[in-house]
């Protein structure tokens, strides 16, 4: 059976699968930080991503445009996913 095809949204050509997270770094101090937040036209902030969770994603090899799906269970179900 062959794997379903994807097209980039933006340049048309192939992706492919990968996997996508928020590695982070700690500092000597202790304090680190990283999420990743999106935001839609008129609302607030969102957080997507944080460390600690990884996200089925698809990636373009021509422009490197990268397609990911939220990890984040209260956004996905905000985004109505769940």
């Amino acid at each position: 059976m062959t794997p379903p095809t994807h097209n980039c949204a933006i340049c048309g050509d192939l992706l492919i699968a990968v996997e996508a997270a928020l590695n982070q770094t700690w500092f000597s101090t202790g304090f680190g930080s990283s999420q990743l937040q999106i935001r839609m036209k008129g609302k607030g902030w969102m957080q997507f991503m944080k460390p600690g969770r990884s996200a089925a994603g698809f990636y373009c090899t021509k422009c490197g445009a990268l397609t990911i799906a939220p990890s984040i269970r209260s956004h996905r179900k905000e985004l109505g996913l769940e």
